[in-house]
């Protein structure tokens, strides 16, 4: 019998999380038939014989090898691609999925009947105790449709999109999957969603897991690279037509070098950015954006000149703040 869930789960180093993500995939009160599709993205520990074990001992897993390293967006792609239900949900190698979390979502999304479906509340924990809750994050809105201006996260507020969700197989097709040219490929699977337009609500209630301080993460990996305005630049100029003028200006004038600026964080400061009729561009197809960027190397926040922005950053800090004592 064809499943009706697969959940997908790319796996990269995560010998020591990957059984507990996977025990939590049997403990959602699923009772139609579900696929686990596992991809391996050439780990260089174990993780491929914790995978062999696994699939030995479930029948509902499946297993799938990349000969060569190709990063997050190749793999879930790979994974989506080798499964059959018409639902999908991505959980990653080292989270974890509170019980009944799925059959929740499940049932909402078929009565929502919408597009997408998210958790209502992500909740980082440390290292290896569930318990040890570093924060959570959630949404100040639960029963409306998530839009566009949410994935700016103005203020600091937190876009339920940017963490795994479940969707259709129909949406993921019609979006393309997920992007492979850049390190953010769930923030840039948000935006093609949205952008795609299509629908998605956060499910009430239903929770997300999500390991820190463990691993070095891939957020991590791409801070410590100076990566994170450079991959944010992509995904915004991947969507160029739903910014107006004064906006795509800015991100095309930004230093993705300095990288103790953060393009999105100040994007989202400037009010009106988005074209007035932005909900009538989504869901249509455009042409890519032909525009060539000067080239700029990364600056690792390790290097010398890393050193120099941050000490710089420091410095501006202090200026700003004793401004602020004297105005007072």
């Amino acid at each position: 019998m064809k499943p009706e869930l697969s959940i997908i789960i790319p796996c990269y180093n995560s010998e020591r999380t990957l059984r507990e993500a996977v025990d939590s995939c049997f403990k959602q009160g699923l009772t139609k038939p579900f696929e686990i599709i596992m991809v391996d993205d050439k780990s260089t520990d174990n993780t491929i014989e914790v995978m062999r074990t696994l699939a030995g001992q479930h029948p509902e897993i499946q297993l799938f090898f990349h000969g060569t390293n190709l990063g997050g967006g190749a793999t879930r792609n790979t994974a989506v691609k080798n499964s059959t239900g018409n639902v999908i949900f991505c959980l990653d190698s080292d989270d974890i999925l509170p019980d009944r979390t799925l059959v929740r979502m499940l049932a909402a999304l078929t009565s929502r009947n919408s597009d997408g479906l998210t958790i209502h509340r992500s909740i980082k924990f440390s290292g290896t105790d569930i318990q040890k809750v570093h924060h959570v994050d959630s949404p100040t809105e639960i029963d409306s449709k998530i839009t566009l201006e949410s994935l700016l996260q103005k203020n600091g507020l937190f876009c339920p999109l940017y963490v795994n969700f479940m969707y259709t197989r129909k949406a993921f097709n019609k979006l393309g999957g997920y992007p492979i040219s850049h390190g953010f490929d769930t923030q840039g699977f948000a935006w093609r969603f949205i952008c795609s337009g299509l629908t998605a609500y956060v499910c009430k209630d239903a929770e997300y897991l999500h390991r820190i301080h463990f691993n070095e993460s891939y957020y991590l990996r791409e801070y410590n690279a100076g990566g994170i305005s450079y991959n944010w630049r992509d995904i915004l100029l991947e969507h160029y037509y739903v910014f107006n003028k004064k906006a795509l200006y800015f991100i095309l004038a930004f230093n993705c070098q300095d990288f103790t600026r953060n393009i999105l964080t100040e994007l989202s400061q400037i009010d009106d950015v988005f074209v007035r009729d932005y909900i009538n561009v989504c869901g249509k197809i455009h042409p890519t954006l032909k525009i060539k960027l000067a080239v700029q190397k990364r600056v690792k926040r390790s290097s010398l000149k890393g050193y120099y922005y941050r000490l710089r950053h420091r410095f501006i800090e202090l200026i700003n703040k004793n401004e602020y004592k004297k105005r007072k």
